[in-house]
């Protein structure tokens, strides 16, 4: 019976999902699954661990449009998938994740490994269920592998119980669209506004065109989230920065008379208090998830058609300019820590400025992503991925992979702090098992920087966020990677010059005493 299950799952994958299946198999039904996915053409890639398995397979999904299946053992398998669960769902990227289980015949019977799975994933999914086999259980994984993908997308969890009942998964939402007289008064307020700033959200990168076209005819400042990078390419007049809610972006809000918010998902700004006392107006396809932002008005339906009728031909009244303006302004003061050592921002401006214009990059949670984020040219957006809605640590290694995968032969740039890296240090076999071309940068400083900044006296000194020193080019070396260790900019810059089409790893061992004024400036 556990055989027939594993065909029909492969089947739906097959269907409607990713042609690559990601994880880390236990004994007997796992292996089934691998067997039966590689019987209908899809490729298995063995990970190290479930968190960085789901990582993997929720990039891949992402930027391939075709949500991807992660597996997972049952007890401490489903147990190490939780956050790259959370991780799916709190950044909206589509993932199904399938995990053994004791099956239901055997529940009374059985209670090693038996944990409730479902209760245990619940909160960190979409939703979480059972598949077991039935007439309709192709049908089961391709309604799964579509609801993870509808907005907004996240992870589906489904245990693998060949005696269970099966549990259909829930429809997909009906997406709503706001009245004409909601429209109305969105696009009065902007034709009333003299000073609009439009801050564009994830939401907004499936239509990135279409969206840009729209405010290059508002003409105003445009701030875009971390997962919105890109939806306005660098160099753009009106691109003004980052909007992350923190201290860095104020000025150009302060001087604002109202704030569009073009989709914007509110799982994306920083916990921190909202700062300005301005109207918003948001346009999404989803309503907000929280009430961050004071929204005044908000209107629902397809991004691009609901963003078009709202601004109408309205036009901002900013000199022209002003986005660059305040882009440069933000850029100068972020510039201006500098300790003029070899530090977080020498390093992140090297690399950027050595990476190719089609290379993926990822960045990992902790102290250095705020000197390569505000930094970084992006062209296009899905070019930069960070978890964001999550900010989970851990990212960056197993995203990269999911980005080299899911564009083959394109160069993926891996910046992560030595803190992330070793969460997921077992993954550079992976890329140099499937000889990836993913060079990884450490930003060494052999401390827990983010936190080491906010840390407070009476809150654990040095033992709390500080380690000892490793050397990550010898430990690459030995997993088989090319390595090396810089320690000043012109070395890193030299090691990038080129390189980009084999896996790496450059130890850059860097100077973080400008991490605390650059985290002040950016966060206030």
């Amino acid at each position: 019976m556990s055989n027939e299950l594993a065909k029909a799952l492969a089947a739906g994958v097959r269907d409607r999902g990713a042609e690559i299946v990601f994880g880390l198999p236990g004994g007997g039904p796992n292996l089934d699954v691998v067997g039966a996915v590689g019987d209908v053409g899809l490729r298995f890639v063995l990970a190290h661990g479930e968190t960085a398995a789901c990582i993997m397979a929720g990039t891949f999904g992402l930027l391939t449009g075709r949500p991807a299946l992660a597996i997972a053992t049952r007890g401490p398998g489903a147990a190490s998938a939780v956050n790259g669960a959370a991780q799916a769902t709190l950044d909206r990227f589509p993932l199904l994740l399938v995990t053994d289980c004791v099956p239901s015949n055997d529940k009374a019977r059985f209670a090693h490994q038996r944990i409730n799975q479902q209760q245990l994933l619940g909160p960190v999914t979409k939703w979480s269920g059972r598949l077991s086999l039935s007439a309709d259980t192709t049908d089961v994984v391709r309604n799964a592998l579509d609801f993870a993908a509808a907005r907004p997308a996240g992870a589906v969890h489904l245990d693998y119980d060949p005696n269970g009942v099966e549990m259909p998964t829930p429809a997909r939402p009906v997406e709503a669209v706001s009245t004409g007289d909601v429209v109305m008064h969105a696009a009065q307020m902007i034709r009333d506004a003299d000073k609009v700033v439009a801050i564009v959200g994830f939401e907004a990168v499936n239509a990135s065109g279409e969206v840009l076209a729209v405010l290059e005819r508002l003409g105003c400042p445009v701030l875009t989230t971390y997962q919105a990078i890109g939806v306005v390419p660098e160099g753009h007049p009106q691109l003004a920065g980052l909007y992350t809610n923190g201290a860095i972006e104020a000025a150009v809000l302060d001087d604002c008379d109202l704030i569009l918010a073009v989709g914007l998902d509110q799982v994306e700004p920083m916990f921190s208090p909202w700062r300005y006392d301005k109207p918003v107006v948001s346009i999404s396809e989803i309503t907000a998830c929280s009430t961050l932002l004071p929204i005044e008005v908000e209107v629902l339906g397809p991004l691009p058609v609901m963003l078009d009728r709202v601004v109408g031909a309205s036009v901002s009244g900013w000199p022209a300019g002003s986005g660059a303006a305040a882009l440069a302004h933000a850029r100068a003061a972020l510039a201006a820590t500098s300790t003029g050592n070899f530090g977080p921002l020498e390093l992140a401006t090297a690399v950027a400025a050595a990476a190719p214009t089609q290379a993926t990059a990822t960045v990992d949670a902790g102290a250095h992503f705020l000197a390569v984020m505000p930094f970084w040219p992006a062209a296009a957006p899905l070019r930069v991925l960070i978890s964001n809605g999550l900010a989970t640590m851990g990212f960056a290694v197993p995203a990269a992979i999911g980005a080299a995968l899911a564009r083959p032969g394109l160069p993926v740039v891996c910046m992560v702090g030595d803190g992330g890296l070793a969460m997921t240090l077992a993954e550079l076999e992976t890329i140099a098992r499937l000889q990836l071309p993913v060079t990884v940068v450490v930003f060494d400083d052999a401390a827990l920087s983010l936190i080491e900044v906010k840390q407070k006296a009476g809150q654990g000194g040095s033992e709390a966020v500080r380690f000892n020193p490793v050397d990550y080019a010898q430990v690459a070396a030995a997993m088989g990677l090319a390595a090396t260790t810089v320690t000043s900019a012109a070395e890193a810059s030299a090691v990038l010059a080129d390189g980009w089409d084999r896996p790496r790893l450059i130890d850059a061992r860097i100077d973080p005493s400008s991490y605390a004024p650059l985290i002040t400036v950016t966060r206030g």
